[in-house]
């Protein structure tokens, strides 16, 4: 399957009631035809056939010109490409990221994407393991201390724990030390 082999729709409503239908929610990518940074997504990350898998079975797919398609750019507020808006069955924008990624990055980005969500329709031991397996594959990456943020947060909304979030977070401070994450901690008391 190459990039041009993912099935991608033209239209929101569209879109969202096959999201209902599919239990999935919509990644919407706004490009332009003299897009830079389209052009290599389409070449590279796309290429990859680990990240068209995990965006067709995670996402239905939607993709808008950003000078065409102005009243989807207008509802979003989108301003650059390549732009990703991961938008639940109801069109609500949860996350979004403005900029080219290459592979790894852009797996981290439809991890990050589900989880938000995943997150509110309280799908917390599904977004554990998506961290967890996006931990195990790229540990190194600059979003990983994200990643364990998010599991953290999953955890702590499962039974409202603080030191299971305590726990993410004294990792993350252990892990990640310059990581924004890692300033995040949120008691007076040393860790």
């Amino acid at each position: 399957m190459a990039e041009n082999d993912l099935v991608w729709l033209n239209d929101l409503e569209t879109a969202l009631q096959q999201a209902r239908t599919e239990g999935k929610g919509v990644l919407l990518q706004f490009h332009r035809d003299d897009c830079a940074g389209c052009k290599k997504l389409y070449a590279l990350t796309y290429a990859d056939a680990q990240v068209r898998q995990e965006m067709q079975r995670w996402f239905v797919l939607l993709r808008a010109d950003i000078l065409r398609d102005r009243a989807i750019r207008s509802r979003y507020s989108a301003y650059w490409t390549p732009s990703f808006y991961f938008l639940n069955t109801r069109g609500n924008m949860l996350y979004s990221f403005n900029g080219y990624l290459n592979v790894e990055d852009f797996r981290v980005l439809l991890r990050l994407g589900k989880a938000a969500l995943d997150l509110p329709r309280g799908r917390y031991f599904e977004v554990i393991d998506l961290m967890d397996d996006g931990l195990a594959r790229f540990p190194e990456n600059p979003r990983a201390a994200t990643l364990l943020l998010v599991r953290g947060m999953a955890e702590y909304l499962i039974g409202k724990e603080k030191s299971s979030f305590r726990g993410a977070m004294r990792e993350i401070l252990e892990r990640y030390p310059q990581s924004l994450e890692a300033r995040m901690w949120p008691w007076m008391d040393e860790p």
